[in-house]
């Protein structure tokens, strides 16, 4: 008979020390705390998103590596940056700009669609009635409103400007009515024809 002391066979000795390392957390590695750095060159030779930084780190020594950069953040040379180092990680990463010296490029907000040859962008209304088309003509975009009858309002002014402006009426007449006086300005204006009909020429000034 085995003595009660005595481990049973293909028994696991397991200590106190064991027992309170299986309940514990391990512990993690030391973060260094951030730090401001200064950009000194904004373009990789090889990579993108990385930018070199000069810093001081929590030794107090210098440093000044590559280090990459957060996506969508635009750092330019001259830029004081902020690092942080995550755990388990030997290079801090450029999380955002402080401030700058560099002009910033206009931000590109909202969503952009590409259209190819022969395609159209068409915007409904709530009751599911097309209202305005947008496609690609060999001559340039074209905008369509797709309602018989469109009004433009503003409570301003409204100016159109371009090298050329023609305006067609397939069917019907042109009305032109205003509240105050209607000036027509031009080299010539003609009536009815460009070559025929009555011509006006501005009279140059002697």
């Amino acid at each position: 008979m085995p003595h009660r002391d005595e481990r049973p066979r293909g028994a696991t000795t397991v200590t106190l020390e064991d027992l309170d390392l299986a309940v514990s957390p391990a512990r993690s590695a030391a973060v260094s705390p951030p730090c401001m750095g200064e950009c000194v060159d904004d373009r990789h030779p090889t990579l993108q998103g990385r930018v070199r930084v000069r810093w001081t780190d929590a030794t107090g020594g210098p440093r000044d590596r590559w280090v990459p950069t957060l996506q969508g953040v635009a750092v330019r040379e001259g830029d004081r940056v902020l690092l942080v180092t995550m755990a388990h990680e030997d290079e801090p990463v450029v999380t955002g700009v402080i401030d700058g010296f560099a002009a910033r490029p206009a931000e590109e907000r909202g969503p952009v669609l590409s259209l190819a040859q022969g395609e159209s962008l068409r915007v409904l209304g709530s009751d599911g009635a097309p209202l305005v088309e947008l496609r690609q003509s060999p001559e340039g975009p074209v905008v369509r409103l797709l309602s018989m009858d469109a009004s433009i309002e503003l409570p301003g002014k409204l100016r159109l400007s371009a090298d050329a402006i023609a305006l067609h009426a397939r069917r019907g007449g042109v009305e032109v009515t205003a509240t105050d006086d209607v000036s027509v300005q031009g080299e010539a204006i003609r009536l009815n024809s460009p070559s025929e009909g009555v011509s006006t020429r501005r009279r140059r000034p002697r």
